[in-house]
């Protein structure tokens, strides 16, 4: 049975950001937009692989058994709930943050 991707509000917004952003600084929409596809095909794997995330190094986030995927610059911090077959995508945000710190608001 293939997980379902559900991306929360918070990481829809992320994107979003990240869309502004790109656009902005290289004066291009269509990049922006194809960068954010890729982003989101990134969480395609997660269909047959959910548990494929890298685990992060912070114990709390480990504990609550959170995972995430790596797309160039960018995390896509993600928690599988197997009961449900579903992968909640929370946040998406450059690798330069401190992810332990924006991680923190989800526990």
């Amino acid at each position: 049975m293939k997980c379902r991707i559900k991306f929360t509000e918070t990481a829809k917004q992320d994107l979003r950001d990240i869309a502004v952003y790109i656009a902005e600084a290289s004066k291009n929409r269509e990049i922006a937009k194809k960068f954010v596809n890729e982003l989101r095909e990134k969480c395609r794997i997660l269909e047959d692989y959910p548990e494929s995330g890298a685990i992060p190094h912070d114990r709390v986030l480990i504990s609550n058994g959170y995972r995430f995927l790596v797309h160039g610059d960018y995390l896509l911090f993600y928690l599988y709930v197997p009961e449900d077959a579903t992968a909640y995508i929370l946040a998406v945000f450059n690798a330069k943050r401190d992810y332990s710190r924006v991680m923190k608001k989800f526990l």
